[in-house]
């Protein structure tokens, strides 16, 4: 069902402090958590004592001590103390995860720990740098994660879920879109010319008048998706690269399947105008929050009528294509994995 040799959006790093916070990933019930010098570490959620959620104990200096009988564990897992006897039972240990912190995010890595190479995480610069101002949210969504990857690389719903925020012209939802399939995962995007532009890009970048419009959407596998999208004054240039007058955002959503039918849901909007202006971030993300509490309540609604991500049996349409490349892409790595190769 999953792929397991990935990375994985465990948390943004901002919410791990010094209270372990349990998750469950990809089926996996594990145990986040900070210690005292500062490195992030994930372990199995399940003290191998009496099975109790580690994730209901405390940070100790670099360790995790049990809630229910204070056993210590350090990052690898191993224990590395028992209070009540001088010695450590062998085998007494808990399954770690490679953990790396890039990005301003902490990922995870939920199959083989020799297989974990940091440079597989995807680049998302703009979530760390001085040049781009993050507005990083999350919520949980009673979902399979890819219903929405497939809602995220889908721009034809967009004139219908969201008319009061991304979509107010009408020629929107006829606008064709191309996709583009690489190894590295699926592009799908269009040019939108001389259009009204969106309440949400209006209140950002406050043209008044027609705009040149650009949504591009790159799928990365397993589950993120990373958008380039803006608006410019028509006739300014956009078109051709030149978007010195352009109102350019990164909207960038990183899902992380919790079970077949739900998903944690990771997402930031970066800017790189107006940095400074919290009036604008709050602008920014009280907007993008509507429009994705509108997909949130769709997409719930819409796995209550499925078993499990499956669409089977259903017919799909020719705005389905980015989506269908991107589901065959990923099952045929899963595929790959289960057999070993």
């Amino acid at each position: 069902m999953f792929l397991r040799n990935a990375w994985y959006t465990a948390i943004w790093s901002k919410d791990l402090s010094d209270q372990p916070i349990g998750r469950t990933i990809i089926g996996d019930e594990v145990v986040l958590y900070r210690g005292a010098g500062g490195k992030a570490a994930a372990l199995e959620d399940r003290c191998c004592h009496r099975a109790a959620p580690l994730s209901r104990g405390k940070i100790v200096g670099d360790t995790l001590q049990c809630g229910y009988h204070g056993l210590k564990f350090d990052a690898d897992g191993r224990c590395v103390e028992v209070p009540v006897q001088p010695t450590v039972p062998p085998g007494a240990c808990v399954r770690a995860y490679p953990v790396a912190e890039k990005w301003n995010v902490v990922w995870i890595w939920m199959g083989d720990p020799a297989q974990a190479d940091e440079a597989k995480i995807p680049s998302l610069p703009w979530l760390d740098s001085p040049e781009w101002k993050v507005t990083p949210g999350y919520m949980h969504l009673e979902a399979a994660g890819q219903l929405l990857v497939d809602n995220l690389l889908d721009f034809s719903h967009v004139s219908y879920l969201h008319p009061k925020t991304l979509a107010v012209d009408p020629r929107e939802a006829t606008t064709p879109v191309r996709t583009e399939r690489s190894p590295e995962g699926i592009r799908v995007g269009r040019w939108m010319l001389d259009f009204i532009s969106p309440p949400l890009f209006a209140a950002a970048s406050g043209f008044n008048g027609k705009v040149d419009r650009w949504q591009f959407a790159n799928w990365r596998a397993p589950s993120l998706v990373f958008m380039d999208v803006g608006v410019a004054p028509t006739g300014t240039g956009a078109p051709e690269g030149d978007r010195s007058k352009a109102t350019s955002i990164w909207s960038t959503h990183m899902i992380t399947p919790e079970t077949e039918t739900s998903c944690h849901y990771h997402f930031g909007w970066a800017r790189n105008f107006r940095l400074e202006d919290e009036a604008m971030s709050k602008t920014i993300f009280e907007g993008t929050l509507a429009t994705f509490l509108e997909d949130k309540e769709m997409i719930e609604a819409q796995q209550k009528k499925l078993s499990g991500p499956s669409l089977d049996g259903l017919v799909d349409i020719n705005a389905d294509t980015a989506q269908l490349q991107a589901r065959r892409m990923l099952a045929d790595m899963i595929a790959r994995e289960n057999a070993g190769a």
